[in-house]
């Protein structure tokens, strides 16, 4: 049974005692304890999209960091590129980003790596011989550390359900090679006695895939990437994913890259579960709501126990299925269950309050 550690927080406490928060919840959890003065460690988070405010403060980072840097020399923030065009496509653009959102050395005093190269193209085979993924392309940055810290936001998502330390790592670690592989069965359909022809789609999909036809939309499945912007834009419910196979060979396939970009490392992970959203961070957007109130952070060195804590809790309040309530027909279960499976972590926990 693995160990989850509980601090409740709010964000309207402020960032200086988040930060204390933190800090306690780090030491008496013990994930670094295992980092050795010259393990290169890598701090994985998400810088945020453009006009995204959900993401971790900088503040909160640069504390991790400072912990991490008592125990090792070599500490550095890590992320990977996108496969949808945007600022974060490229690692000039997602580093500028990164920076506007306060994640410069002179706010958080760590350096910065995009780990799959300046377009995302750099990753290692990484032999697993999984269910669906024989040899995953992770970033090659992610292959040459030793440490990986996850700090995931927690959000739900229009694919997986959930966004939290599973979809940091399996996701978050991929090259985009490895992304795409990932998504290469989530292809949205048109249902054409919806679709009103307002454009909406064709304005979010980062791909072009999507073009009117008859004053209809239409999808070229060459062109669709499958990361699903297309379904959340949609006004009218015209676009979906046909929710069965698709889904769970994502959230399958996403597992396994976490277990390979975790494979003989050291690792430790903090889900951060404030301004809870229906959408993941590349998608929310500032002022979009919360799902529920701030619940506070979870540590534990195993990333199935402390999704699992985090959903558990999420769906303590209220006592309904929080995530469900945004994707109904998504189920958050496949990629906890099948992680547990193929031997990532563990769902059963101990949930020990700070």
């Amino acid at each position: 049974m693995s160990k989850v550690y509980f601090v409740p927080a709010d964000k309207e406490e402020g960032e200086k005692i988040l930060v204390e928060k933190t800090n306690s919840l780090i030491k008496k959890s013990g994930i670094l304890d295992e980092i050795k003065k010259d393990d290169f460690a890598g701090i994985k988070l998400h810088f945020g999209e453009k006009e995204n405010s959900g993401f971790i403060r900088p503040s909160v980072v640069k504390e991790v960091g400072r912990l991490c840097k008592a125990v090792s020399d070599n500490v550095t923030m890590v992320e990977t590129n996108t496969i949808y065009a945007g600022e974060r496509s490229n690692s000039i653009s997602h580093l500028k980003l990164a920076y506007s959102h306060g994640f410069g050395f002179e706010r958080t005093e760590l350096p910065a790596i995009i780990a799959d190269g300046p377009t995302g193209r750099d990753f290692v085979s990484v032999d697993i011989n999984k269910k669906h993924v024989k040899e995953a392309k992770v970033a090659s940055g992610i292959m040459d550390l030793d440490v990986i810290l996850g700090l995931a936001h927690v959000t739900g998502h229009c694919q997986t359900g959930l966004g939290a330390s599973i979809k940091n790592i399996g996701m978050g670690c991929a090259s985009r090679a490895g992304k795409l592989e990932q998504h290469s069965t989530v292809l949205p359909e048109v249902t054409a006695d919806k679709c009103i022809g307002c454009g909406l789609c064709i304005k979010w999909c980062p791909a072009n895939a999507i073009k009117l036809n008859n004053d209809k939309a239409a999808i070229s499945k060459e062109a669709c990437i499958g990361c699903g912007e297309c379904t959340v834009a949609c006004r009218t419910e015209a676009i979906e994913i046909k929710w069965n196979e698709s889904v769970q060979n994502l959230q399958e396939k996403m597992a396994e890259y976490a277990y390979a970009a975790l494979r003989g490392k050291k690792r430790g992970f903090l889900n951060f579960l404030m301004k809870i959203t229906k959408d993941c961070d590349c998608m929310a957007k500032e002022n979009d709501p919360s799902i529920v109130s701030d619940i506070g952070i979870l540590a534990s060195k195993d990333p199935v126990s402390i999704d699992k804590a985090t959903i558990d809790l999420l769906n303590n309040l209220g006592n309904c299925d929080r995530l469900k309530d945004g994707y109904p027909n998504i189920d958050w279960n496949i990629q906890v269950n099948y992680a547990a499976k193929i031997g990532l972590g563990s769902l059963d926990y101990e949930l020990i309050n700070i």
